[in-house]
């Protein structure tokens, strides 16, 4: 989990909650955080870090449920939520439980399916037998490994994020995914990467419907613009935090 204040006139905004993609940490935001005018959080998924989990079997409510407790320990007003890849199925689950502090949800090349539907529905129907049991034997098989674990934790077996990120993609995109507590309302934004090999524009085209995307920004980019086009990406989510609501003014309390 890191932390970055926001410059002076933006502080007052909401704070821009990171969330990486399979095969990544909290450290794949660094650069865009370094740009970012807002005050950001960029949070690590469980099986990770200080994270302890099984990194192929954590649960869709368990990743939801750790991210809101370190976004209502480290920040105070709105948020606008961003999720790369596979960290967009966990972002309507992670609105749930944040209710009206939420301003955005963002999709950087963001997977995310529709109420009750799984990801792995969108983005390989023609494998999904095959896909179950596939995870199904790597859950067996990386039982108790993490990706880059705290030194602290033991009994731990650390995997390199290589092996990880298939691991994190299967994982979640099993699962079903729920938009109970999200406000239908709610802005939603699908940035679309445009020189992205792994989402063809067919499957973002699906993954826009499936998150119900009021907006979509198109940024020349492969599939992962943190690394590849930081100050871009940056840009992107502070105008988004721009037109989102400032927090209300305490009330005034007459003596």
């Amino acid at each position: 989990m890191r932390a970055v204040d926001g410059d002076a006139e933006t502080r007052a905004k909401p704070t821009i909650v990171l969330v990486h993609g399979s095969g990544h940490t909290a450290r794949v935001w660094g650069d865009v955080q370094e740009h970012l005018g807002h005050g950001s959080l960029a949070v690590d998924l469980p099986g990770r870090a200080d994270r302890r989990a099984d990194i192929a079997d954590v649960r869709l409510a368990d990743a939801a449920t750790s991210l809101a407790a370190d976004v209502r320990a480290a920040t105070e007003g709105p948020v606008v939520l961003v999720g790369h890849s596979a960290g967009g199925i966990v972002l309507p689950a992670l609105a749930a439980r944040l209710g009206a502090r939420v301003a955005h949800l963002v999709f950087v090349a963001g997977l995310c399916a529709p109420a009750g539907g799984r990801v792995v529905e969108t983005v390989r129907p023609d494998a999904v037998p095959h896909l179950a049991e596939l995870l199904a034997g790597f859950r067996e098989q990386y039982r108790g490994c993490m990706l880059d674990p705290d030194p602290s934790i033991e009994g731990v077996r650390a995997v390199d994020a290589k092996t990880a990120a298939p691991l994190d993609s299967l994982n979640y995109m099993e699962q079903v995914v729920s938009w109970d507590g999200v406000p239908a309302g709610m802005p939603r934004t699908f940035v679309r990467c445009l020189r992205d090999r792994i989402q063809a524009r067919e499957l973002q085209a699906a993954l826009i419907d499936n998150c119900g995307a009021t907006d979509v920004v198109d940024l020349e980019s492969g599939h992962t613009p943190a690394v590849a086009v930081p100050g871009e990406l940056a840009a992107i989510l502070d105008g988004i935090a721009d037109r989102s609501p400032a927090p209300a003014a305490p009330a005034k309390i007459d003596e």
